[in-house]
C-alpha cells in the first residue's frame, strides 16, 4: 500500500470538502444583474448595490441574467418582475433579459427579480433599491485599478506547517456546513415564492381578464356615446331648421296681416270717401229733380202758349243733364271702386280711335259754347289696357277743358309717343286755377276757387277718378295751370305695361 505524507492527505481532504460544497452549488441558481445604466451610462456594481438615486426625468436600465453554482451565466427563460411604490406593487412578466423604466414618480422604490427557467428549476431571486428624486447620485463604472501581480517566485517552496492544513480543512468543513444549510432554506423559500408566483401569476391572469372585459364595455360605452351625439346633432339640426322655417312663417305672416291692416284702412278710408261722395251726388241731385217736378206741375196746371212752353221745355232738358251728369259721375265712382277689386279687363287697343270717339261725342258741349277742338293725334297709339276705363279717362279731361274754357276760344288734343310711353295733352285758355286749387286738385269732393264758365254742373270728384285710373293702369297724371291763362293736362300710359301690375295682383 502507498503511504501518504501528511500535507498529501489534508490537500485531499480539503479537495473532498470543497467537492461537496461545488456539489451542493451545482443543484442552484441565482439570478444575477449583469450591468446597470443611467440614461445609456454605466452604474457601478458598488454604487447600484448600495443605492442611487435618479431623477424623474431620467430613465434606468438593467441587463439581467442567472449564474449557476458552477460560475457559469446562463439565459432564463422569463423573469418575473414586481416593482414596489408606496405600499403598491406593480407586476410584469418578462421574455428578454432587458429591463427598463422611466417617468417613475418621486420616492422610494424596491425592485424584485426572479429568474424562471425550464424544468422546473428553482433561481434564486434578487432585490434592488434605488430612490427617484431631485438629484441624480450615479457615477459612470470605471475599471478597477489592476492589483499588482506578485513576482515571479513569490510562492515559497517552504514546508506548509501542518497547523494550519489542519485549520483550513475545519473552516471548509464549516463551510460546508454553512452553504449546505443555506442550500436547503433557498430551496424551500424557492419553493414558496414559486407558489407566490403562481398565485401571483393567477390573479394577474384575472386582472387582465377584467381589463379587457372593462376595455370592451368603454369601447361599447364609447360608440354609445358618438352614436347619441350623432342623433343629438341631427336632432339639432333639425330642430334648428324648423325653428328657421316658423321664423319665416312668422314673419309672412306678420307681413300679411300688416298688408291685411292696411288693406283695411284703406277700404275704411274708401268707405268714408265715398259715403261722403254719395251724400254729396244725392244732395245735388235733389235739388234739379225738385225744379223736374216743379216745372211738371206747371205745365199740368197753366195753359202755356207756345212760347212759354219752350222755355219749360228748355229748362227740363238742362235740368235733365245736370242729372244725367250728376248720374254718370255715379257710374265712375263705382267703377274705380270695382277696379279697386277686380281685374281690369286688358286688351290691345289704338289710344287714337279711343281720343277721336270722345272727342266727337263732347263736340256738341263744344259748339254750344263756339269752342273749337283741335286735334293732333297720329293714326295708330296701340297699348295694352281697358278701353271703358280709358275712355272714361278721356272723357272726362276733354269735358273739363270744354266746361272751364271761354266761349269762342280753342282747346287742343295732342298725342305723341317718347321714352316707351304714349303722351297725352289737353289744353284750354280758360279761367285755370290757382295755387291753393293746385293743392287739392285730386282730393275727391274738393270745391275748387275755378268755376265753369257756362254754370255747368261739377261734382269734384273728376280728377280723383282719372288719377285712380291712371295708377291701375300705371300711368301718369300731371296739371300745369295758372289763373287766368288756362290749364294743360298730360296723361302718360305705358306702351307695354306690366300685366301682373296692371291686374291688381
Amino acid at each position: 500500500m502507498k503511504q501518504w505524507t501528511t500535507p498529501t492527505r489534508i490537500k485531499i481532504i480539503a479537495a473532498i470538502v470543497f467537492g461537496s460544497a461545488a456539489c451542493a452549488w451545482a443543484q442552484d441558481y441565482v439570478t444575477i444583474i449583469r450591468t446597470v445604466k443611467v440614461n445609456g451610462h454605466p452604474v457601478s456594481e458598488r454604487l447600484w448595490k448600495s443605492g442611487i438615486e435618479i431623477r424623474p426625468e431620467d430613465y434606468i436600465e438593467w441587463r439581467l441574467g442567472v449564474t449557476a453554482s458552477n460560475g457559469d451565466t446562463i439565459e432564463a427563460t422569463s423573469y418575473l418582475v414586481e416593482l414596489r411604490y408606496d405600499s403598491i406593487s406593480h407586476y410584469r412578466t418578462m421574455t428578454t433579459p432587458h429591463l427598463e423604466y422611466k417617468g417613475l414618480e418621486r420616492g422610494d422604490y424596491s425592485l424584485r427579480i426572479q429568474a424562471q427557467l425550464g424544468g422546473n428549476a428553482t433561481v434564486a431571486p434578487i432585490l434592488i433599491r434605488f430612490r427617484v428624486g431631485t438629484t441624480r447620485s450615479v457615477e459612470r463604472n470605471t475599471p478597477s485599478q489592476a492589483g499588482s501581480e506578485p513576482p515571479n517566485g513569490s510562492e515559497s517552496n517552504m514546508p506548509f506547517p501542518l497547523p494550519l492544513w489542519i485549520a483550513v480543512a475545519l473552516a471548509s468543513s464549516i463551510i460546508s456546513l454553512i452553504l449546505a444549510g443555506l442550500l436547503l432554506h433557498s430551496r424551500r423559500r424557492s419553493r414558496l415564492t414559486s407558489s407566490e408566483y403562481d398565485q401571483l401569476h393567477n390573479e394577474l391572469s384575472t386582472a387582465h381578464e377584467q381589463i379587457r372585459t372593462l376595455e370592451a364595455k368603454r369601447a361599447e360605452l364609447e360608440r354609445t356615446v358618438a352614436e347619441l351625439r350623432a342623433t343629438l346633432s341631427r336632432q339639432l339640426e333639425q330642430a334648428e331648421h324648423h325653428n328657421r322655417e316658423l321664423r319665416e312663417q312668422n314673419l309672412k305672416l306678420r307681413q300679411q296681416v300688416e298688408r291685411l291692416q292696411n288693406a283695411k284702412k284703406q277700404l275704411e278710408q274708401l268707405q268714408a270717401e265715398k259715403d261722403a261722395l254719395f251724400g254729396m251726388i244725392i244732395h245735388d241731385i235733389k235739388n234739379p229733380l225738385m225744379i223736374i217736378e216743379s216745372l211738371v206741375q206747371l205745365l199740368r196746371s197753366y195753359d202755356t202758349n207756345s212760347v212759354e212752353t219752350q222755355q219749360i221745355l228748355n229748362d227740363l232738358a238742362q235740368t235733365t243733364s245736370r242729372i244725367v251728369a250728376l248720374s254718370q259721375q255715379v257710374s265712375r265712382l263705382l267703377a274705380v271702386e270695382r277696379s279697386d277689386g277686380i281685374p281690369l279687363e286688358l286688351q290691345q287697343v289704338n289710344l287714337a280711335e279711343i281720343l277721336r270717339s270722345v272727342i266727337h261725342r263732347n263736340t256738341y258741349l263744344a259748339r254750344k259754347k263756339n269752342i273749337q277742338i283741335i286735334e293732333e293725334v297720329p293714326s295708330e297709339l296701340v297699348t295694352e289696357c281697358d278701353p271703358q276705363r280709358i275712355e272714361e279717362v278721356f272723357d272726362n279731361l276733354i269735358s273739363n277743358a270744354i266746361k272751364y274754357s271761354h266761349a269762342d276760344s280753342v282747346v287742343i288734343v295732342r298725342a305723341y309717343s317718347v321714352d316707351n310711353k304714349h303722351a297725352i295733352e289737353i289744353e284750354d285758355h280758360g279761367v285755370g286755377m290757382s295755387e291753393d286749387d293746385m293743392q287739392k286738385l285730386f282730393e275727391p269732393g274738393s270745391q275748387l276757387s275755378s268755376t265753369p264758365t257756362a254754370g255747368e254742373p261739377s261734382s269734384g270728384i273728376g280728377l280723383w277718378i282719372v288719377r285712380r285710373i291712371l295708377e291701375r293702369h300705371q300711368g301718369t297724371i300731371a296739371v300745369r295751370s295758372r289763373k287766368g291763362e288756362g290749364t294743360t293736362v298730360t296723361v302718360t300710359l305705358p306702351i307695354e305695361p306690366t300685366r301682373a301690375t296692371a291686374n291688381g295682383n
